[in-house]
């Protein structure tokens, strides 16, 4: 199966260039949706209270990821391009929401680019995406990679 329309989802870890990397290999021609999804939810951080400077801040961290990842795209030669960022909780949204919208046939994700503890609060999203989405799910392994 040839894959048209690719979902990338980042979170902002040093992961991003390595799930874009492998994208543009299995397919040079198809169209990329980078995706970085601000965890309102405080899914990672529990019941952290969210006021308006935190998720501003955390606006931000993901307009500047997802900046750098387009230009790591860009760089490459994948110029069929599009970036995103989104509101909720990104197991859901990277799933199932986003998909559905923009009529992905491939997610890509990356085996963690949490911390351990990020991960052992909030559980895997890999593990939920692949479970739970529709299309093909790519979960590249990508290590322990510093942080």
């Amino acid at each position: 199966m040839a894959y048209k329309n690719i979902l990338v989802a980042i979170d902002g870890s040093n992961v991003a260039n390595l799930l874009i990397k492998r994208a543009h290999e299995m397919a040079p021609n198809a169209h990329l949706d980078i995706l970085n999804v601000v965890d309102t939810s405080g899914g990672y951080f529990g019941t952290m209270v969210m006021n308006a400077d935190i998720v501003y801040q955390m606006e931000q961290d993901a307009e500047a990821a997802i900046q750098m990842a387009y230009a790591y795209a860009r760089s490459i030669g994948h110029d069929d391009v599009d970036i995103h960022v989104r509101f909720g909780t990104p197991k859901k949204v990277i799933a199932n929401d986003f998909p559905k919208d923009h009529h992905n046939d491939l997610i890509v994700v990356g085996e963690t680019g949490l911390s351990r503890l990020q991960r052992a609060m909030a559980g895997t999203v890999p593990s939920y995406v692949t479970k739970s989405a529709a299309v093909d799910v790519l979960v590249l392994r990508t290590g322990e990679l510093p942080q």
